[in-house]
Formats: C-alpha cells, structure tokens, sequence
C-alpha cells in the first residue's frame, strides 16, 4: 500500500511538473517584429527596424538606414534652398519595457549609433558688391550614445505603432562643409577672399554650442570657403514607426 502511494505520489510530482513547465512556456514565447519608419525618407533613407523580444518585458532591437537620394527644400539664410541629401546608419539598442505587458507600452531604451549624411545646395551670396553662386557640398560623420522613451502597441496583436518621442544623445562627430565659386573662372582677389570668409562665419556664429569651434579655411585660387568641424555633438531622437509582429 506504502509503495502504491508513494508511486502515486512520484507520477502526480512528475505530472505537475511537467505541467507547470507547459504553462511556463504557454505564458511568453519569444517573438520578432519588423519595423518602417516613414518619416526617415525627409534625410535620404529608408529606415527599417527589428525587434527581438527574447524576455517578458525586454527587447534587443537593431536598425539600418539605406541611402536613396532625396529633394526637399530648406531655409537658409532668410530663403528657401532646394537640397538633395542621402544617409546611411546603423543602431542598436536594449529595449526595457516598464509596463505589464510584452512588446507593449511605454519602455526605456538605451542605444549606440552611427550615421553619416551628405548633402548638397546652390547658395547666393553677397560678395564684393556681386552675387555669387556656391556649390555648397555638406558631409557629416558621427557615432555616439542616447537613450530614449517611446511608447508601443500593437493592434490584432501583429500591426505595431511604435511612437519615440524623447531620445537626447551625444556624438563625437566630423562635419565638413565646402563652398566652391560657380561663377567666376579667375582667382579670387584679396577683398573677394576676406568677404567670403567673413560671409560663412557670420552664418556659422549663428549656430549653438559648435558655432564658434568650426574652423574655417578660405582658398583664393580654387574659389572655396571650407568649414570643419570635429567634436563633441549633442542630438535629439524622435520618430513613428510602424510594423508587423510575428
């Protein structure tokens, strides 16, 4: 009888075991969602976004920028410049989220990120009692550090909204910009040259924090003003993604 209730016994530990394991895994399985975000078409890239959620409430996630060439217009220096720009990045983050659900609500999200951009523009200018045409050609490089708050859900449980709207973040960064006459085939003189270079300082004095730090070299033969800078560079991130979750 002893033997009977103790075999018993061990079967039903066994079973519950078994059980209890069966519900454990019932209760989260891992799962991946792939992510779009529109608005990264405005910089010259088309984003994408993955998500592995391989806990209850956290998330490794992974993002690459592909560079397309894109036309939009943007103000500068009181009018209106046509600029084509395209970009390419990488990032990847450890998504937490604080809520009760998984892949679901507001979440805090530490990441590492690189991106470069060029762009380029026709600009006026006053120089020497004559206007001017630059071909202005921008290139920024930079890698750093942020984190941010987003908020996610999901619909049907598989079409996800995954809206990010605070992310600070600090660079180490390398910008140059060069200017180049498009006018004139001979050198500059020495009164073109000092107007030239007084023109981009004043517009870059109006930039905050880097304004100042921004070297700038002026080349009377070639006809070019170049800015450089390399440093430290603060940024913001914020942004609407959408997705399918699998």
């Amino acid at each position: 009888m002893k033997k009977s209730i103790l075999l018993m016994a061990t079967v039903l530990t066994i079973y519950f075991s078994q059980a209890q394991s069966s519900t454990d895994s019932a209760v989260f399985e891992p799962s991946t969602s792939v992510k779009w975000n529109y608005g990264s078409l405005y910089f010259g890239k088309v984003s994408l976004f993955g998500e592995y959620n391989y806990k209850h409430k956290k998330s490794f996630t992974f993002a690459v920028g592909i560079p397309v060439t894109h036309s939009t217009t943007v103000e500068i220096d009181d009018k209106d410049r046509d600029i084509e720009m395209k970009s390419f990045s990488a990032m990847a983050g450890y998504r937490m989220y604080l809520g009760k659900k998984t892949m679901t609500g507001v979440y805090f999200e530490p990441y590492l990120k690189y991106l470069n951009n060029e762009a380029s523009t026709i600009i006026d200018e006053d120089l020497d009692n004559r206007t001017v045409n630059f071909l202005t050609t921008s290139n920024y490089s930079g890698a750093g550090i942020g984190a941010q708050l987003g908020v996610q859900f999901t619909i049907a449980k598989k079409l996800v909204f995954d809206f990010f709207f605070l992310g600070p973040e600090a660079n180490i960064a390398s910008h140059k910009v060069i200017l180049k006459d498009m006018d004139s085939a001979l050198p500059w003189t020495q009164v073109e040259a000092q107007d030239a270079e007084r023109e981009i300082k004043e517009t870059l004095s109006d930039i905050p924090i880097i304004g100042d730090k921004i070297d700038v070299v002026v080349d009377a033969n070639t006809k070019t003003v170049t800015s450089d800078y390399r440093g430290f560079l603060p940024g913001l991130r914020f942004g609407l993604s959408v997705g399918y979750r699998f």
